[in-house]
């Protein structure tokens, strides 16, 4: 009777933890023709925008959607922005315009990203365009899997734990 609850409170766990995490979670990396890296976390729907003349951070739940890739396809309207940008020497941050939300998209059939937005205030610059020359992509474990690999370990710990017992007598 042990054993069978045993087996019914692991079946339990592991079921619960593939329905509450998701599959999986992929972080793109998009690097410029002028240096800038752009970073999106479709697990956290997040992203950056790093470079010399730029430093953003912002979130979409349109994130969650994102497929990536060398031509990626993405119109994702931020719910949060923040962060500057240098426009004529000097560093503006980024402002809001309730006529224009920010949004972060791709031109020319995904070659380009476009963060849309307003600098400055008052404003004195807009969108910031950059054409990708390269991408990487990298697969995140869920967290629901490795803790169902961590369950048959200890459930294999367990049966030669057993299997050992049981052999010595």
């Amino acid at each position: 009777m042990k054993a069978l609850i045993k087996k019914a409170a692991i079946g339990f766990a592991a079921t619960s933890m593939v329905v509450a995490a998701p599959a999986s979670a992929t972080i793109f990396e998009y690097t410029f023709n002028d240096g800038d890296v752009l970073t999106i976390d479709t697990d956290a729907g997040t992203g950056s925008w790093v470079g010399e003349d730029i430093n953003a951070t912002f979130s979409s739940p349109d994130f969650a959607s994102f497929q990536g890739g060398a031509s990626p396809s993405l119109s994702a309207t931020l719910t949060s922005i923040s962060g500057s940008r240098l426009i004529n020497g000097a560093f503006q941050p980024v402002s809001s315009n309730p006529r224009h939300p920010e949004m972060l998209i791709t031109r020319n059939g995904g070659e380009r990203f476009n963060l849309w937005a307003n600098w400055g205030n008052p404003i004195v610059g807009g969108d910031y365009v950059r054409r990708i020359t390269d991408f990487t992509a990298t697969e995140v474990p869920a967290p629901g899997m490795l803790g169902l690999f961590g369950l048959a370990l200890i459930a294999l710990g367990l049966g030669r734990r057993r299997r050992s017992k049981v052999t010595a007598a």
